[in-house]
């Protein structure tokens, strides 16, 4: 089991909250989709669960435990940025390898990953500069996937992304069957097609949470009708 808890979550910086008490469950093997615009919280909320923004109030537990800031972590983030994420220096091969468990054969473990990623093994000799951006996040899953975590939260990991590539990089988040995702992004069309449940953030808040067919087909907040309305080809409804 691998239950990501999120119990009445704040976190200020100086006066500014960022995040106002949010409860919000990752079930066992879901992907749910955290949605909303800049500046609503949803980042600063998946910075609390690895330790990167610390807590004004509230908690944050795994399967009903703290999270350990030691040693391996069972949480592992994917950020938006391709280009920034990976160390230039080192080789694909060296950078998910670092992630691994020690005792494990390491070659063979990277071969394995980039296969499920998509990507040639022999990609393992490249720097990062070699590669395209949708590549380099492919190896940015690789690298979280490496560390055999419970729970993966994905940063807007499509949107610097081209169109182009983005479809590839979410059809690989949902071959990932079983693992428990927190998947944030500022487009609900997007996480309509990963996330099983969505909730909704506006002004560090959660306005709405619901199945996703559910919210997208009949939105009970204003907020959640404005971002449907900006999706291109859809209308919200009245």
């Amino acid at each position: 089991m691998s239950e990501l808890r999120f119990e009445d979550v704040t976190v200020r910086y100086g006066k500014h909250t960022a995040v106002d008490g949010v409860s919000l469950t990752v079930p066992d093997g879901a992907v749910i989709g955290l949605v909303g615009e800049s500046g609503s919280g949803k980042s600063t909320l998946a910075r609390a669960a690895v330790g990167l923004a610390p807590l004004a109030g509230g908690r944050i537990t795994l399967d009903g435990a703290p999270i350990p800031t030691r040693g391996r972590r069972p949480l592992q983030m994917v950020f938006q940025d391709p280009y920034s994420s990976l160390d230039p220096r080192m080789t694909i091969g060296a950078t998910i390898a670092e992630a691994m468990p020690r005792g494990v054969d390491r070659r063979a473990g990277v071969a394995h990953l980039l296969e499920q990623v998509h990507l040639d093994p022999s990609t393992a000799r490249s720097l990062p500069s070699r590669l395209s951006g949708g590549q380099r996040q492919r190896v940015a899953l690789a690298r979280a996937l490496a560390a055999d975590p419970r729970v993966i939260i994905a940063d807007e990991i499509t949107s610097a992304l081209d169109v182009s590539v983005q479809g590839a990089v979410l059809n690989l988040v949902r071959e990932l069957a079983g693992l428990s995702m927190l998947f944030i992004s500022h487009n609900l069309a997007v996480v309509r097609y990963v996330a099983s449940h969505v909730a909704v953030m506006r002004h560090g808040r959660l306005v709405e949470h619901g199945p996703t067919a559910q919210v997208l087909a009949a939105p009970g907040h204003d907020y959640t009708r404005e971002l449907l309305a900006a999706v291109p080809g859809r209308r919200s409804k009245p």
